[in-house]
C-alpha cells in the first residue's frame, strides 16, 4: 500500500512519536510511506517531504491543497492519513472527487469552526484515541458514529525488559518525581501550577525528593512561574530541575520513583508500573489504581473529557494525595493494570486495527453505493421439485448474465475486492460498476453448466466449497425430503481453480454450526479452510455460513479462523465495510422475474429490501 501521512511538526508532541513508531511499523512491513510534514528533520525511513501544513494563512492553505493533491496523483497513494486539524483541511481539500480516501486521526478536542459544520473536513473514516474523545466527536461535532474507530495511540513495549535491568542496577539518593509534557500553552501552565502550588509544601516536608520538569525549557514559562520556580530552588537546594527535551524518556521514567502526566506519558509510565499521577489539560484523576484505570483510558489520563464543561483542578486535593503516597512510599501498579495496558496499546494491535480502517476508507471511497452480491446454489438443465427453490436453470442463469452484461455491471470476486481495498491494486484500476456472484455447495451441475457459460460471458466469481471432499449429494436436504442433487467430485473442482476462480470455505460437512458445541463448530470452520487451501493452493479468504444461520460466537470463529469475510444470506450490513463478517447476500430463485433481477442487481436493492421488511 501507499500511505501519505500529512501532519503539522511545528512542535514536539506525544502524537508525533506515535505517527513515526506507526510509519516505522508500516514500513517493516513492506508499505511505501511517505510524509508531507514543517520539519524536514524528522528521524525516519518515511520519504520525508518539508511543506508548512502548520501555516494556516489562506494563500499558503491554497498553495498545500495544490501540492498534496499533485503528489497523490503523481505517485499512485493509496490513502492519505492525516493527524491534526490543519493537516485533515487540506488534505479534505486536496482529495475531493478522487479515488484516494481521507482517514484522520483526532488527538484531542475540536474548536467548532465553521468549516468543521459546512466540510466533512476529517475525511471518510476517523481514529479517535480515546472514548471520551468519540463521545465529544459524536455529541458535540456531529459526527456520524459508524465512520469512527477508537483506537488508541501504539507503543513499543519491546525494550522494557533491558531499560529495567539497567534501572534496577542504579541506587538514586532521590526520590526522583517526573513531571513529563510540554511546558507551552496549556499543558505548560498546569506543569508550571503544579510546581509552583503544588510542590513547595511537599519540598520543605520531605527533603529526599526531587521534581523534573521534561519536555520543554525554562524559558517557555511565564515570567511570574519562572521566577517563583527560582525562589523555590534557592530555598530548597535546587530540587525543581528542568531539563528540556530528552531523548532517554524511558530509561529516565524506570529509574524514577514517580511519574506525573497524561497522554503517552500515562500509558508509558503504567507499562513500565511506575506509580502515575494522571493529569491532563483536563481533569485529575490522581494515583492510577486498579480501580480508576479506565476512566483513565477513557480520558487518555486526563486529556480529553466527552464535553467542554471543565471542573477545574483542586490543587490542594492533589497536594493531599502526593503527601499521603510519599508518607506510605508503599505502591507499585499491579501486574493486572501493567498487562492490560500493553495489550490495549501494543503497537502491533494498532498497526492491524489502523490497517484495517484504511481498507474501509478505500472501499467506501471506490465503491460509496454497496456492491450488489447475489447467492446460487444449483444449475439444473430443466425446473425440479425443491421445496427450499434453490435453483435457477441453465437458461435461466444465461438471462441473468445477459441482463449484467446489458447493465454494464463488472463480475468481480471477494479476492479481487481485497486487493483493491488492501492497495495491492491501483485504486485507478476499479471497476465503477461491480457485482459478485456466489455459488454455494458445489453441485456437480456447477460444472456442467454454469462454468461454461461463465466462461462464455468472460466472468468469474466466487464458489463456497465442503472441506470433506468424500460427501457426494446434498444429504443436509435430500435425507430430509428434498431433491437429491450430486456435488463435485475433486477433478470436476480442480477445473474452477483452473479458471482461476476464488474458492471460499462453506465448512467441512455442511452443519448448522449454531447447534454445535463451541469446539465442534470451530473445527468444522478452521478445518474448512485448510482442506481447501491445501487443495486448491490458494488462500481462502472468504467462509459462508451453512443455511446462513449463525450467531455473534460463529462470527467470531470465523474470524478466529483467519477469513477476512463472511457471508450471511439475506442479512447484513448496507455495506460490505459495514460488517465483513455479515456481508449481505441476495438470494436468487427460479421465480425470479426480469424486474425482479433488475432489482436484485442495483445498488439501492438492500436498502428497499429493509425498508420493504422494516429491519
Amino acid at each position: 500500500m501507499n500511505i501519505l501521512h500529512v501532519m503539522c511538526t511545528n512542535f514536539l508532541s506525544g502524537s508525533t512519536n506515535y505517527v513515526l513508531s506507526l510509519v516505522q511499523r508500516q514500513i517493516q512491513e513492506g508499505h511505501r510511506v511517505s510524509i508531507i510534514t514543517d520539519d524536514g528533520t524528522l528521524e525516519t525511513q518515511a520519504s520525508l517531504i518539508p511543506f508548512p501544513i502548520s501555516d494556516r494563512s489562506y494563500a499558503q492553505r491554497f498553495k498545500n491543497v495544490r501540492f498534496i493533491r499533485q503528489f497523490i496523483l503523481a505517485n499512485d497513494v493509496h490513502v492519505v492519513h492525516t493527524h491534526s486539524r490543519a493537516s485533515s483541511w487540506v488534505s479534505y481539500f486536496a482529495t475531493l472527487g478522487l479515488k484516494t480516501p481521507l482517514v484522520s486521526t483526532i488527538h484531542g478536542r475540536q474548536q467548532l469552526h465553521t468549516s468543521v459544520k459546512f466540510f466533512d473536513i476529517y475525511g471518510d473514516q476517523v481514529i479517535s484515541v480515546c472514548p471520551n474523545l468519540t463521545k465529544h466527536l459524536i455529541g458535540e461535532v456531529g459526527m456520524q458514529a459508524n465512520k469512527i474507530h477508537d483506537i488508541p495511540n501504539g507503543a513499543e513495549f519491546g525494550l522494557i525488559p533491558e531499560l529495567r535491568a539497567d534501572a534496577e542496577n542504579s541506587y538514586p539518593v532521590y526520590r526522583d518525581i517526573l513531571l513529563i509534557g510540554r511546558l507551552n500553552g496549556r499543558k505548560g501552565e498546569i506543569a508550571a501550577q503544579i510546581a509552583t502550588v503544588v510542590f513547595p509544601e511537599l519540598l520543605a516536608k520531605y527533603p529526599d525528593i526531587r521534581l523534573f520538569l521534561i519536555g520543554g525549557g525554562y524559558e517557555q514559562l511565564a515570567t511570574p512561574y519562572r521566577h517563583a520556580i527560582d525562589e523555590l530552588n534557592s530555598r530548597y537546594n535546587q530540587r525543581i530541575v528542568i531539563t528540556g527535551f530528552i531523548n532517554d524518556v524511558p530509561k529516565r521514567m524506570l529509574a524514577a520513583h514517580t511519574i506525573i502526566g497524561a497522554g503517552r506519558v500515562g500509558l508509558g509510565a503504567l507499562a513500565l508500573q511506575k506509580p502515575l499521577f494522571a493529569i491532563g489539560e483536563a481533569c485529575y484523576h490522581g494515583l492510577i489504581t486498579e480501580q480508576n484505570l479506565q476512566e483513565a483510558i477513557d480520558s487518555n489520563y486526563g486529556d480529553i473529557l466527552p464535553t467542554k464543561d471543565f471542573p477545574g483542578f483542586d490543587w490542594q486535593q492533589f497536594r493531599q494525595d502526593l503527601d499521603k503516597y510519599l508518607a506510605e512510599d508503599s505502591y507499585l501498579p499491579s501486574k493486572k493494570i501493567r498487562d492490560h495496558v500493553i495489550n490495549l496499546y501494543d503497537v502491533e494491535k494498532v498497526y492491524q486495527a489502523i490497517h484495517r480502517v484504511y481498507e474501509k476508507a478505500i472501499a467506501r471511497r471506490l465503491w460509496p453505493e454497496p456492491i450488489p452480491v447475489l447467492m446460487y446454489h444449483k444449475v439444473p438443465n430443466e425446473p425440479i421439485e425443491s421445496r427450499h427453490k434453490i435453483f435457477v436453470t441453465k437458461s435461466t442463469l444465461r438471462k441473468h448474465l445477459q441482463l449484467i452484461k446489458l447493465r454494464g455491471l463488472q463480475p468481480i470476486t471477494f479476492r479481487e475486492y481485497l486487493a483493491y481495498a488492501k492497495g495491492e491494486k491501483l485504486s485507478k484500476t476499479a471497476p465503477k460498476h461491480p457485482i459478485i456472484l456466489t455459488f454455494d455447495d458445489g453441485y456437480k451441475d456447477n460444472y456442467e453448466n454454469m462454468l461454461p457459460l461463465m466462461n462464455e460471458f468472460g466472468y468469474k466469481g466466487v464458489i463456497f466449497l465442503l472441506g470433506d471432499t468424500r460427501i457426494g449429494y446434498n444429504y443436509w436436504d435430500a435425507d430430509k425430503g428434498d431433491h437429491r442433487d450430486e456435488l463435485m467430485n475433486e477433478q470436476q473442482r480442480a477445473a474452477f481453480i483452473q479458471a482461476d476462480w476464488e474458492i471460499g470455505a462453506h465448512t467441512m460437512t455442511h452443519p448448522n454450526l449454531t447447534q454445535l458445541s463451541n469446539t465442534e463448530a470451530m473445527e468444522e470452520i478452521i478445518n474448512s479452510k485448510k482442506a481447501l487451501e491445501n487443495e486448491s493452493g490458494q488462500p481462502v479468504q472468504t467462509f459462508a455460513y451453512p443455511f446462513g444461520f449463525y450467531d455473534t460466537k460463529i462470527k467470531q470463529m470465523a474470524q478466529q479462523a483467519g477469513f477476512e469475510m463472511a457471508l450471511a444470506t439475506d442479512k447484513g450490513g448496507m455495506h460490505i465495510e459495514d460488517d465483513r463478517f455479515e456481508v449481505f447476500r441476495t438470494s436468487i430463485f427460479p421465480q425470479d422475474t426480469w424486474v425482479q433481477m433488475y432489482k436484485k442487481t442495483s445498488s439501492w436493492y438492500r436498502k428497499y429490501y429493509k425498508w420493504k421488511r422494516n429491519i
